[in-house]
């Protein structure tokens, strides 16, 4: 009777070791979803973020064209008052002029550095993925 017993011991050890892999399978998949939900959140989160940091610096860029044609329009009628030989008149609206071009390179400069960052790609994104990839191996491997 040892030998039926025995048989019978290792088929419930054989079942059970073969629920608890089960589980640990199940576990890992739910695991994983979640994750990849959390990268799929993460890297939405992350091009919003570039598109919007993009959209101001268009906005900026709208800005300075805007502030450069005004200011060509008023270095033109300086020019002009300047060959009318009236010193006051061109002169301040060359000062007028200058002063909105000014603003027009501040405006590109802003949008130079605003259209830089961040980057479109989702490096933390990338990162996580990796070190969920790495994970998801080790827990493969136990």
């Amino acid at each position: 009777m040892a030998g039926p017993t025995r048989s019978l011991l290792e088929s419930e050890a054989t079942v059970s070791g073969q629920e608890s892999t089960t589980r640990l399978v199940r576990s890992i998949a739910s695991d994983t979803a979640e994750l990849v939900r959390k990268e799929v959140e993460l890297a939405r989160h992350e091009l919003v973020e570039a598109i919007l940091a993009r959209l101001k610096a268009a906005g900026a860029m709208v800005v300075a064209g805007v502030a450069a044609i005004i200011g060509v329009i008023y270095l033109g009628a300086g020019a002009a008052h300047a060959l009318g030989g009236v010193v006051a008149d061109w002169a301040a609206w060359l000062i007028v002029g200058g002063g909105f071009m000014l603003v027009a390179g501040f405006a590109v400069a802003f949008g130079l550095v605003r259209a830089k960052q961040p980057p479109l790609k989702p490096e933390r994104t990338v990162e996580t993925v990796k070190e969920d990839l790495e994970w998801a191996r080790a827990q493969l491997k136990r």
